[in-house]
């Protein structure tokens, strides 16, 4: 449960200047007085969303429990409106009159008000209303380039394109995607399943916001001799959560709300190519301490839809050429797959963020092509484009065509599997991470699973260790080859075990957090450890 609450989200929701209002979030004691019950969750969870957890084998929390609908009738009756309840966090986006806003936190349901970041009550920024088929070889035309890194040509081959997989994607709005030519099968076939606005001033994902139509193209986009989309059969669900011509930490807050909505559709994969580190008001910084998966809202909020069995696909960032250089928000979460850029050739692109984390994991995950990717445009056309906005949702489609292959497998199976495919797993860095990965490969993995032929368990102990004091481990091989990494990446120590049981001395390292980085002729394997 969050610790910290005092004042935040002062944000304009709208309106004149003689009824000046602005957004909040407030969070609620608890989840009593509810007509919902834990017992019946088909009352309000969809029975995808129920059997997505059955296979995750997850169970029916507080957490998925919807807010108490008493609690929200009683913050109306001080004036205040509701935009979204948000349940993970057990909180309500509002809007209401600043002078007004101690009836709501007098109100004996109220917990406080949401606090992550430096408050100033003077920083409120208004936001001014008004309008902002079955192929089994296709023809790629350039997008070949993109597809064929990712061994994706030898996915469709098999006649796998995302068939019956849920993707939701969280952007800033779709403009023309439901007229543009290389949608139009996504549309005409009804995989188009539900959309949702989060700005009080858009009432249709598809009037306003490009950057989504761009990145839905690279997945759904069927257009031969020009463009192909990684799972062009998939089911879509479009979220505009991103507000065009300014930079709220409120977006945060409608990413959480996006996700909610994602998980409660039955969704198997969120793909977004949002980031958030600086803002309109500079007091509202996140920092690259911030960067540890835990402290930003949006970061809880991907690891939340982690937990509740959804993969999640988010783009590293495009600051690997500006000061700042490292992912942003949510790339940092646990558990996700956070995508960088390569170019046609494998190489870096300039502009990914890197890694690692603030607390020393490994960023970013995977890679797929940002550089000149291929991608369709608002005005119908298709063009050319960078960013790990494109990364993400290229390999969100291969993450589609696993699920496709097997539908009995853990989201983070699936993902491991991902990780496992990568071309540099044995040799993983704070640039490419896992490198890029391929669709066979990561088949593989999964049918080692199947074949229970996984890795067993590798220990490491004690654990956090004194230093001068005795290291004892367990491998699950007979020898590998051991690196000793920093939290920044770089190799401090190197030494080869060659038995299954072995003792070694650490030497005068800094305390702090580090990595055993285990390699042998087939696998790769990383553990974290403490040194006092």
């Amino acid at each position: 449960m969050i610790q910290r609450l005092i004042f935040l989200f002062l944000f304009s929701a709208s309106l004149s200047m003689q009824a000046q209002t602005y957004r909040y979030l407030i969070l609620f004691k608890d989840k009593a007085s509810n007509s919902y019950s834990i017992n019946n969750p088909g009352a309000f969870l969809s029975s995808k969303s129920l059997e997505r957890r059955r296979k995750n084998r997850l169970a029916i929390s507080l957490q998925d429990l919807p807010v108490s609908s008493t609690y929200l009738d009683q913050v109306k009756t001080t004036g205040a409106r509701i935009l979204f309840p948000l349940k993970w966090i057990n909180g309500a986006l509002i809007a209401q009159k600043p002078s007004e806003l101690k009836k709501t936190l007098a109100l004996s349901c109220a917990k406080g008000l949401y606090w992550d970041f430096p408050a100033d009550s003077s920083a409120a920024f208004q936001i001014q209303s008004g309008t902002q088929s079955t192929v089994i070889s296709p023809d790629y035309g350039n997008s070949s380039y993109q597809i064929n890194q990712l061994g994706i040509d030898q996915m469709h081959a098999k006649n796998i394109r995302g068939d019956g997989v849920l993707i939701t994607l969280l952007d800033d709005g779709f403009k023309n995607a439901n007229s543009v030519p290389y949608l139009q099968n996504t549309f005409s076939e009804k995989r188009i399943t539900a959309t949702l606005t989060t700005d009080p001033s858009v009432t249709s994902v598809y009037t306003s916001g490009g950057h989504g139509t761009n990145v839905l193209s690279s997945i759904a986009g069927y257009e031969p001799g020009k463009l192909i989309g990684t799972a062009y059969k998939a089911s879509f669900a479009l979220a505009q959560t991103e507000e065009s011509g300014h930079e709220l930490i409120v977006e945060e807050a409608n990413w959480l709300r996006g996700a909610e909505w994602a998980d409660s559709l039955g969704t198997d994969i969120i793909s977004s190519s949002l980031g958030y580190s600086t803002f309109d008001n500079p007091l509202h910084n996140h920092t690259y301490a911030d960067m540890n998966g835990k402290s930003t809202l949006v970061s809880k909020a991907a690891a939340w839809a982690t937990s509740k069995g959804i993969l999640c696909t988010i783009s590293a960032g495009n600051e690997g050429a500006n000061e700042w250089k490292y992912i942003t928000a949510p790339a940092d979460a646990d558990s996700i797959l956070t995508v960088g850029a390569v170019n046609a050739l494998g190489g870096l692109s300039s502009f990914s963020s890197i890694g690692p984390s603030f607390d020393g994991r490994i960023k970013p995950d995977v890679v797929a092509m940002g550089s000149n990717t291929v991608v369709g445009k608002t005005d119908g056309t298709v063009g050319i484009s960078n960013g790990t906005s494109f990364s993400a949702p290229l390999v969100a489609g291969l993450a589609a065509g696993l699920i496709q292959t097997f539908p009995n497998h853990t989201a983070q199976q699936i993902r491991n599997a991902i990780l496992k495919s990568g071309s540099q797993f044995s040799r993983t860095d704070m640039l490419l991470g896992f490198g890029l990965p391929t669709f066979d490969k990561a088949s593989t993995a999964i049918e080692l699973i199947l074949s229970n032929l996984e890795e067993p368990t590798l220990r490491i102990y004690p654990n956090p260790v004194n230093p001068g004091d005795a290291l004892h481990i367990s491998i699950p091989f007979h020898s590998a080859e051991v690196e000793m990494l920093n939290s920044t990446g770089i190799v401090v120590h190197t030494f080869y075990l060659a038995q299954s049981e072995s003792t070694i001395y650490l030497g005068p390292f800094v305390s702090g957090k580090y990595y055993f980085r285990f390699t042998t002729e087939s696998t790769s394997i990383i553990k974290p450890i403490l040194i006092r």
